[in-house]
Parts: C-alpha cells; sequence; structure tokens
C-alpha cells in the first residue's frame, strides 16, 4: 500500500510538472467513427491525415502549424478493396495501397494536391509460392517483402508514383541458425514458431515513437537506417542474428552477435530468457535466467562496448527510476523493492529491452512483459475509438498508435536507465520522455476517438476527435 502511495504522488507532480500544448482544432463535416493514419511531408512543411471509413477515404492535407488547408477524397467497395497496407509519396501526390478483393492484385489510390484530384487504379501482384514476411515503406517508397517457400530467396517488391519493380535477394548462400541450433533456410528460420506469439511476425520498429517494451519483446523485428533495412531474430539463446539489405543496391550482409553466457550449473540454466534492441547502430542484448541478469551493448562489428551483470542480492546501480511493475495501465501500478524482483521478474515474464538516442544519450526501459492476449491490441485498450479494421502495421502512425495501446492487459516491469555516448550510467532520476507525457495523457483524457500520432520537426504530436467539444484537436509533447 505504501509503494502504491508513494507511486500516486509520484505520478501526481508528473501530471502537475507538465502540460501538453494544444495546437490546433478544426470541426469536421464528418464526425463519424474511423480510422486514421497520418502521413508528413517534412520537406513542404505539410502533414496528410487519412480519414476511413466503411465507404471513403478523405485525405486532409494541414500546414506547417496544423491548419487544414485542403482536402480530397475517394469512394470505394469493399467488393473491390480489402485493407490499407502501404503507402508511397511523390512530391505532392500520395499513393495509398490496398490490398484488392482479387488475391492476384493491388489497389493503388493516388490523392495529388496540385491538381485536386483522386484517382484508383489496379496493379497486377501474383507472388505465387512465396509468402509475405513485411510491407515497409523507406524514403517515401513503399515495399512488399517476400521469402519463396522452403528458400533464402527474397523477393523486394517496390511500388512509387503506382508502379511495381522487383527485385530477387539470394542469400542461399547464408547460414541460419534455428532455436535447437540447426542451420536452416531463411524461411525455416521466419516460419519457427513457440508458443509466445511474440516470436511468431517481424515487427516492424519506427522510430516516429520510441518502441514499448512490449512491441520489443518479438523475437523478429525489423529496422530502418537511412536506406538500409535490417532484420534481426533472437530465435537462438546463443545469438542475435541480423540480415541487412541495401535498398541502393540491394546487396545483403549477415551478422551474428553472440549473447551473454549464463553457464551450466551457476544458475537454473533450464530457464533462460533472451532479446535485443537496435538503437543508433548499437545493438543491445538481454539475457536473464531467475538469479542473473546480463545487459551486453555491441557495435554492429560485435565489438563490446558494455557488459553488465546484475545478480541477486546486488544493488541495481544502472537504474535511474524505480522498479515499477505496471498491471493493465499505468494508473494500476506498484513499485518493487528488491533487485532480486526485478531479476526473477523478468526471466519469468518475457525479457525485453527498448531504448532512444537523443541529446547524446542512450534512454534504455528494461525489463519483462507477460504473454500478449490475442487481438488486446487490435480491440482498442486504452485508447478506444481505433478499429484497426482497414489499417495495416506497415503504416507507420498505426505503428505508433499500437505501441501506445500495447501496454493494455500486459503485466510489465521494468526499470529506466540513461547513459552516454560511450555508454557509460548517468546519474539522476529519468526525465519522462514525450512518448511518457503522451501516454499518460491518454489514459488521464478517454474522450477522444479517430486517433493518430506522428512525429513532425522532430516533435511528438496526438490528434483525436474530442467527443466533448465537436472539435479534431492536435496536441504537442516534447521531451
Amino acid at each position: 500500500m505504501q509503494n502504491r502511495y508513494f507511486l500516486f504522488l509520484s505520478l501526481f507532480s508528473f501530471v502537475l510538472g507538465f502540460s501538453q500544448e494544444k495546437i490546433s482544432s478544426f470541426y469536421p463535416k464528418d464526425q463519424g467513427r474511423k480510422d486514421v493514419f497520418t502521413i508528413v511531408n517534412e520537406s513542404d512543411k505539410k502533414t496528410t491525415l487519412f480519414f476511413i471509413d466503411k465507404k471513403s477515404l478523405k485525405a486532409s492535407q494541414f500546414d506547417e502549424n496544423l491548419k487544414l488547408k485542403d482536402t480530397l477524397s475517394i469512394t470505394f467497395s469493399k467488393k473491390d478493396v480489402d485493407d490499407i497496407i502501404g503507402h508511397s509519396r511523390s512530391e505532392n501526390q500520395y499513393f495509398i495501397y490496398w490490398n484488392g478483393s482479387n488475391s492476384n492484385e493491388i489497389v493503388a489510390q493516388c490523392f495529388d494536391f496540385q491538381i485536386k484530384k483522386a484517382t484508383s487504379l489496379p496493379i497486377p501482384f501474383d507472388i505465387g509460392k512465396e509468402k509475405i514476411i513485411d510491407k515497409v515503406t523507406v524514403n517515401n517508397v513503399f515495399y512488399i517483402i517476400t521469402v519463396l517457400k522452403d528458400s533464402s530467396v527474397l523477393n523486394f517488391y517496390s511500388f512509387i508514383d503506382g508502379k511495381q519493380e522487383k527485385k530477387v535477394v539470394d542469400c542461399s548462400e547464408m547460414k541460419f541458425l534455428s532455436n535447437s541450433n540447426k542451420m536452416v533456410s531463411f524461411w525455416e528460420l521466419y516460419k519457427e514458431k513457440s508458443i509466445l506469439v511474440y516470436h511468431d511476425v517481424i515487427k516492424n520498429i519506427s522510430d516516429e515513437t520510441p518502441a514499448s517494451l512490449v512491441l520489443s519483446t518479438n523475437k523478429k523485428k525489423a529496422y530502418i537506417n537511412g536506406n538500409k533495412l535490417s532484420f534481426t531474430f533472437d530465435v537462438n539463446e546463443k545469438f542475435t542474428q541480423m540480415l541487412t539489405i541495401d535498398l541502393s543496391n540491394f546487396k545483403a550482409s549477415q551478422k551474428a552477435y553472440s549473447k551473454p553466457i549464463i553457464k551450466v550449473g551457476d544458475y537454473d540454466y533450464d530457464i533462460i530468457g533472451s532479446n535485443s534492441f537496435l538503437v543508433n547502430n548499437v545493438l543491445m542484448q538481454i539475457k536473464s535466467s531467475p538469479k542473473v541478469l546480463h545487459l551486453s551493448v555491441k557495435d554492429l562489428e560485435g565489438n563490446e562496448i558494455k557488459n553488465i551483470s546484475l545478480t541477486e542480492g546486488m544493488p541495481v546501480d544502472f537504474k535511474n527510476s524505480e522498479i515499477i511493475q505496471e498491471n493493465g495501465s499505468i494508473k494500476d501500478s506498484r513499485i518493487l523493492d528488491k533487485s532480486n524482483q526485478l531479476i526473477r521478474k523478468t526471466n519469468n515474464l518475457n525479457p525485453s529491452i527498448s531504448g532512444y538516442y537523443d541529446d547524446n544519450k542512450y534512454h534504455l526501459v528494461i525489463g519483462g512483459v507477460s504473454n500478449t492476449q490475442q487481438n488486446s491490441v487490435i480491440l482498442g485498450g486504452i485508447i478506444g475509438g481505433f478499429t484497426g479494421a482497414l489499417i495495416a502495421s506497415a503504416i507507420s502512425s498505426n505503428y505508433s498508435v499500437d505501441n501506445l495501446n500495447s501496454y493494455s492487459n500486459k503485466k510489465v516491469v521494468y526499470i529506466y536507465s540513461t547513459f552516454d555516448k560511450n555508454f557509460n550510467h548517468i546519474e539522476g532520476d529519468s526525465q519522462k520522455s514525450a512518448f511518457d507525457k503522451l501516454r499518460l495523457f491518454v489514459e488521464e483524457n478517454n474522450n477522444f476517438t479517430n486517433q493518430t500520432i506522428f512525429k513532425f520537426d522532430s516533435k511528438l504530436f496526438f490528434g483525436g476527435f474530442d467527443k466533448n467539444t465537436k472539435e479534431y484537436s492536435f496536441y504537442k509533447f516534447e521531451e
């Protein structure tokens, strides 16, 4: 009870210590329930929101002050399209890509704000025995990535200006290691499953918002760095495997990074958990047993920059916060007293690490996450009103909403840690990130529907329809 009281005081002080800034608002003509995603054009300081219902897609464009400037719309039939899977952009033309009702085609919708017109066209897309493993937009080009069944041959389908091009990346000469230390094809590595749903798909990690500890729990991730796309796999407890594709020439490179060692016999060896996270060209690996927690930081050449070990009874001298346990909500939290609890609970749950780099500092979240409940993110969670029915996770702002919503219905145990650029620990209390502030704001204000989250001019923005004022409003959150 005392721990809950002090945590409540901490949260209350935090709420008093910051105020979100309302930037602008407008009164939408159609106030119905919609899915929303956002595309930001930093070059011309324009932000475009796409409002989707069951029959139409409306694109509303805003200036640098988020004032409404223009709107285009197009109708569609669910007999012709299924769901939105991605987007590309060329100057002032925005292309939205849908799965077609015909499995052998994709439908592209073009919103041209220069000629004030929206059009639609089908694109043939027959992948035969290939399996789609990821969809992602990189530098305004939309990619669908497949692997040929039972092989290590990857195919990159690029979409720009409503046109498609295919590039083949043959990784047959590369070696991939399964969970049981068997050499396998990329296909087998991708298909490897576990009773934990965190193993089953590749999760795109975007810098739109810092990845939550929940999203980073996935054992298979994809990261964008400039014009490179890197896949990491943590299905094997001994190694993090990374496959990087340079999208400028479609050359592939591979690297395996050894994980910290937990010696047989020293600890409860049969209960081992591990994971990794990539940020700012640094790979952070976590490995745990019920009695020890290891953190290893490596550069992309595999050189170890830092190694931290925490065993039973030791103080957690690299933390910048209390040990926090959430039970489905930031409001339902308590403080844990001992390092033993952090070690044991991290291992009992799913070990995870996440972070971001800002102002020459690494801001990390380290801990564990309970098994997910099917559809808990998709069905709304803490920010009801986002149905997720029409937008795939290939859309970055949809990723950000899922990211914000991911803690719903989960038990999460974690600490905040801050390090300098050389990974020396920085003393002091952890400062709340813009994402933390947004998360608390949304939990405290459940009157918003049709939400979207996006980054513009290095600042984080939240948009939502306020059921009380009947306005669609934008709020800014800063570090």
